[in-house]
């Protein structure tokens, strides 16, 4: 049996739904010094200046300066530094 797999975008258009609701990776920035990520699937990377996050369709990237993990739950996080760039990789 081949299993069907679902664009979470457009299911969540059909729904009405907001996109994270079904797993999106949801990113606030809160100014330049705090990023709080909320979806993500993992670490990939991790130094002062760089964060990489798996997600849902690829790979979420933070650069900048003295960043570090203020808080880590399964599927959440905050992170505080001199924040740079964040990057998108699909």
């Amino acid at each position: 049996m081949r299993r069907k797999h679902w664009d979470p975008d457009l299911l969540a258009e059909r729904l009405e739904l907001p996109e994270e609701a079904l797993g999106a990776l949801l990113v606030t920035a809160v100014g330049r010094r705090r990023v709080l990520i909320e979806n993500h699937r993992g670490i990939a990377q991790y130094s002062d200046a760089c964060l990489r996050l798996k997600a849902a369709g690829g790979t979420f990237s933070l650069y900048g300066s003295g960043i570090r993990i203020l808080t880590l739950g399964r599927h959440n996080l905050a992170v505080e530094g001199d924040i740079g760039s964040m990057e998108w990789e699909g």
